[in-house]
């Protein structure tokens, strides 16, 4: 299938537009050109592709671009005939998802482009995305092997009349791994891949000779980076060459400029390092002359870097005034970009949900340790008016000598009470402790087996043959490990709290859920349905997925066979409401808000004689409400009920 001219010409305007630097003008004709234009699936796609790429390239909007890439997906799939353009946009759903520090679900959509691209061909480019990925969260050295994979199947694969695939991408590889070993301290390797990627820039560039504005960047930005491998070698001449090499291209116009200003920071790092002060201060000067007001800095990292580096000078050389001034400068700037980035910090990939059933135990405890703390201040209570009550005896005892007697029954009565009241304290927090010691035995005897459990599915997942099929059993086989040992940490921790909340994806949650109580589901006949869009919300996201898991096993546990549970996520204007409504025997009305209290006799067993605990829904309330949400429902007997929670955005 391919695009038909109309549209071809549209999007080749709206191209040019772009490249003109009238990025939103170009996206405002692009959407006005199609409104009324009937689409193929495959130009819906392009069309969607085009404004992903705006949204987080130019906008820097990746909730948008996530929006647009999930619309991207859905317009392909289970399309045989469109199979490739289905990979494509998995994998441009994994670069915003990247983008957007959701570095799990970034994997996942790696990991399942490439199983289905496995079927069709081997040169899809994704060793390199997931090397990018470990690039990102800091782990240098496990990225090395996907870049020099990536690199000999670029080679393999690549058009050789394509200049993006046969030089751009393959020198930008060969670049990126020096990269990594000068950020492992190994400049001695990181040389040996500047200077492999400059050989390969010449070699090209005899291929590609209308080109020779592009190849002279690329030799530029090595330039500054092999500056830095010899800056660590400490051979400063060689740094100095490379750097006024790197800067003596890039600054020109319509270069890399913002290579230059890196290029020109380390020069006065390497001047004053080597007491070249005077350098040092005309090349700040010149700097500062060019972007007095850092309007022509290419980023804030750039900035941050310049006011470091002049601090440094101007520490060195003892102007006290002026290093205060750009310390400063330099930590309000870094403490800006640290608070915005603060929601989204690296998530390990193998992160999975936490055990339901174990959670609900857990919970248990803490309401019980509260209950007897609650018990003992009533006794504290019953105290202070036993002894209010021996005020008063007290002081009728001096009007009537006749009450001597009753004064001294009474004053052995509050002692035996007395002692009676200390023997129940003792013997509360004993019991306390005895169920925290068991609570952390039980914890650290099941830590050994859980893991080898995850340990052995970890391995048959390493396993390429594996059908799709089973590599989702496995993986729920390992997530489920994965919730057990996280509970089993959270047991070991004697403080509990909300936890850390970070950006989640509330439709992931729903589905994940689906998927691991879908067995019980089965079990009963029953169907199970998520209509849900990719809301990100700053949640706990271990507890949530408790609370949906609760929600959804009393759904299946009241339900008949044959029944359909729904799912469904909506997006308000400050808040998203979750619903999950089953075809049940509905709530009698007697029972009303009581069914969430922890120690109500609200008990009932399932349509097929399942037993019922009553707290599960007890230790949603508290969860929605610790992260400012609320739960409520709606039934009718006979008909079936539905139950809501809405957490803030």
């Amino acid at each position: 299938m391919k695009i038909s001219d109309r549209i071809f010409d549209i999007k080749a305007k709206s191209g040019m537009m772009y490249k003109r630097g009238q990025q939103d003008s170009a996206i405002r004709f692009l959407d006005s050109a199609i409104a009324k234009i009937q689409l193929t699936s495959v130009e819906k796609w392009s069309v969607l592709n085009t404004k992903t790429a705006y949204f987080l390239n130019f906008k820097k909007r990746p909730d948008s671009a996530l929006k647009l890439a999930d619309s991207m997906v859905k317009v392909v799939e289970a399309k045989p005939a469109l199979i490739k353009h289905y990979i494509s946009a998995l994998l441009v759903r994994g670069d915003v998802l990247m983008d957007f520090g959701l570095y799990e679900d970034a994997f996942d959509a790696y990991v399942r482009a490439g199983k289905i691209s496995n079927s069709i061909s081997k040169c899809y480019a994704l060793s390199p995305k997931l090397g990018f990925l470990r690039y990102k969260q800091g782990f240098f050295q496990e990225s090395i092997p996907y870049f020099k994979k990536g690199f000999n199947e670029t080679l393999a694969c690549a058009d050789t009349s394509s200049f993006e695939q046969s030089f751009v991408s393959p020198q930008g590889l060969l670049n990126t791994i020096g990269l990594c070993f000068e950020k492992l301290k190994q400049p001695d390797s990181a040389l040996f891949y500047y200077q492999k990627a400059l050989h390969f820039i010449d070699e090209r560039s005899l291929i590609f000779p209308n080109r020779k504005e592009f190849a002279l960047m690329a030799k530029g930005v090595i330039y500054g980076n092999m500056a830095t491998a010899f800056m660590q070698k400490g051979q400063h001449e060689q740094t100095e060459k490379f750097l006024l090499k790197s800067i003596q291209i890039n600054s020109q116009k319509g270069a890399e400029n913002g290579d230059a200003q890196t290029a020109r920071i380390k020069l006065i790092n390497l001047y004053t390092l080597s007491k070249q002060y005077r350098k040092a201060r005309l090349l700040i000067e010149e700097m500062e002359d060019a972007d007095s007001s850092f309007k022509n800095f290419t980023s804030q990292e750039s900035i941050m870097k310049f006011l470091y580096a002049k601090w440094k000078f101007y520490d060195t050389v003892q102007d006290t005034k002026m290093a205060y001034i750009n310390l400063e400068r330099f930590h309000f700037l870094k403490d800006s970009t640290e608070t915005a980035n603060r929601s989204r910090q690296n998530v390990d990939v193998e992160h999975g949900l936490r055990d339901a059933d174990r959670a609900q135990m857990l919970e248990l405890l803490k309401k019980d340790a509260q209950s007897k703390q609650f018990l003992i201040l009533v006794a504290g209570v019953v105290i202070a008016l036993i002894f209010v009550i021996l005020f008063i005896v007290l002081k009728n005892l001096k009007r009537s000598k006749a009450n001597i007697e009753n004064l001294n029954a009474a004053n052995n009565l509050v002692q035996n009470q007395y002692a009676q009241l200390t023997q129940v304290f003792s013997v509360l927090e004993k019991s306390h402790v005895e169920n925290a010691t068991i609570m952390k035995v039980v914890a650290h005897d099941l830590r050994g087996p859980v893991s080898g459990i995850v340990h052995a599915a970890k391995l048959i997942l390493a396993d390429e043959d594996l059908s799709e099929n089973n590599f989702r059993m496995l993986q729920l086989v390992k997530d489920a490990g994965l919730n057990a040992i996280s509970l089993i940490n959270e047991m070991l921790n004697t403080h509990h709290g909300l936890g850390k909340k970070e950006p989640t994806d509330i439709a992931r949650l729903l589905n994940d859920s689906m998927n691991l109580l879908q067995f019980k589901a089965e079990a009963k006949a029953q169907k199970i349905s998520v209509t849900a869009d990719h809301i990100i919300v700053l949640v706990n996201k271990d507890k949530i997925s408790r609370v949906i898991n609760n929600l959804l096993t009393n759904a299946i546990k009241f339900s008949g066979k044959n029944d359909t549970i729904t799912i469904a996520a909506v997006q308000q204007e400050q808040e998203v409401v979750i619903s999950i409504a089953d075809q049940g025997m509905g709530i009698p009305a007697h029972m009303g808000n009581g069914i969430f209290d922890m120690f109500s006799d609200n008990r009932r067993l399932g349509t097929a004689s399942e037993e019922s605990f009553g707290m599960g829904l007890a230790i949603s309330k508290e969860i929605i409400e610790s992260h400012g949400g609320k739960i409520w429902y709606t039934s009718i007997e006979g008909v079936g009920t539905t139950f809501y929670f809405s957490l803030p955005l």
